[in-house]
């Protein structure tokens, strides 16, 4: 069986990671966008499942815990 050429660590080493951090709205970490707000993503139910549509976090700055 041929080996593939593309694996996980040749593609990671091509860009770096992005940094991370967690939506205002959710509370998931997700990337931060250059501007350093919080990337698109879907929101998400209290019971864990996807809402379909684009959380209300989106756009703004990611959630800093008091004294942290």
């Amino acid at each position: 069986m041929p080996e593939s050429t593309l694996t996980t660590a040749a593609a990671s080493a091509r860009r770096p990671l992005r940094e991370r951090g967690e939506c205002p709205a959710c509370h998931i970490p997700y990337a931060l966008t250059k501007s350093g707000r919080v990337g698109w993503h879907h929101g998400i139910t209290e019971a864990g499942f996807s809402t379909g549509e684009t959380c209300d976090g989106v756009g703004r700055h990611p959630f800093i815990p008091a004294g942290a």
